[in-house]
């Protein structure tokens, strides 16, 4: 069976999805405050996924009804908590020129994540665990999770605001997240 380890290798930040926008009632916060939700988040992110392939790497592979659903809980539960994320980074936005759309940035760099693993998941969960596909089945959702990051850009890019990019280089909770070097 094929461990998706691999989904862990890459990059730790995202963006680019369409469609994620700014909630209506996001609220326009400090660049100090900003950073520290993007990185707590990020991070949250980024242990959601490590979590879920912890937990599918010791699924129970013999049996494939209680693998099925097994995988679909878990499966749940990482969609769940990216939906959380989501939330939290759509309710503030940073207080710099263009802030809505370095938000936006941020918000897409999730739901890049959330809607391949809920697609993958969907036609895994339609899968018929006894038939004979199913192996066939479990390989197509491995391939879906390892390509989960391929792709990706890294929202930290697209900022060049020199006081939000200050405010991420100054927070602690960006320091396992994302490197900002000093010019």
């Amino acid at each position: 069976m094929s461990v998706l380890a691999a989904v862990a290798a890459g990059t730790m930040l995202a963006s680019g999805a369409a469609g994620a926008s700014v909630a209506a009632k996001a609220k326009k916060v400090s660049t100090e405050k900003y950073a520290k939700v993007v990185c707590l988040n990020t991070s949250r992110r980024e242990a959601a996924i490590d979590g879920f392939i912890d937990a599918y790497n010791t699924g129970t592979f013999d049996d494939p009804v209680p693998f099925q659903s097994e995988v679909i809980a878990l499966g749940d539960d990482l969609v769940a908590e990216l939906t959380r994320v989501v939330a939290k980074l759509k309710k503030v936005y940073p207080d710099i020129d263009h802030g809505k759309k370095v938000g936006k940035g941020f918000v897409a760099g999730v739901v890049q994540y959330r809607t391949p693993i809920t697609d993958a998941l969907e036609k895994f969960a339609a899968a018929d665990p006894n038939g004979v596909a199913f192996q066939a089945d479990i390989s197509t959702f491995q391939v879906a999770i390892k390509l989960l990051k391929v792709g990706n850009t890294n929202p930290f890019t697209e900022v060049d605001d020199q006081d939000l990019l200050g405010a991420f280089a100054d927070e602690k909770a960006c320091d396992d997240v994302v490197t900002i070097s000093r010019t």
